[in-house]
């Protein structure tokens, strides 16, 4: 689970290092975001801190691609929250819906299975913190429950 990331190696991501880069980026993001991305200077920055903190070089190129797919995540769930009849027990992290809801996001996307099966599995609140300054859905919506 780490060693150096070359391109096209598979590097798993654990969830204790998923936690690590997600806290990395809430102290990174204040005027350092630049639309929806980093500068080339500050991914090299987050590279180089994340692998002092868990020892996994992972690169520049993995790094924007955990962010542009953990980004994606958050939009998945939140466009998941704005169904009628959607609701999420962040307590118990449940999503309950209709059968018919849920049919009708699988068919878009078997990663709602995940969402249906496990909840949300990160601090969806803290993605948003993130990512709905560059996430929006519907008419700039965002999604609460």
């Amino acid at each position: 689970m780490g060693g150096n990331s070359e391109k096209g190696e598979v590097m798993e991501w654990s969830a204790a290092n998923t936690k690590t880069f997600i806290k990395k980026f809430m102290r990174v993001k204040n005027g350092q975001l630049q639309g929806s991305t980093f500068k080339t200077t500050t991914w090299e920055e987050i590279n180089k801190d994340l692998f002092e903190m868990i020892q996994t070089n992972y690169g520049v190129d993995k790094l924007k691609s955990k962010f542009n797919r953990l980004r994606q995540i958050h939009r998945d769930f939140s466009t998941l929250l704005a169904h009628t009849g959607v609701t999420w027990e962040m307590e118990s992290n449940k999503v309950n819906a209709p059968d018919e809801v849920w049919d009708e996001l699988i068919k878009k996307g078997r990663h709602y299975k995940n969402f249906k099966k496990h909840g949300f599995k990160y601090d969806y609140d803290i993605l948003g913190d993130i990512f709905n300054s560059s996430t929006t859905i519907g008419k700039l919506s965002y999604a609460y429950t």
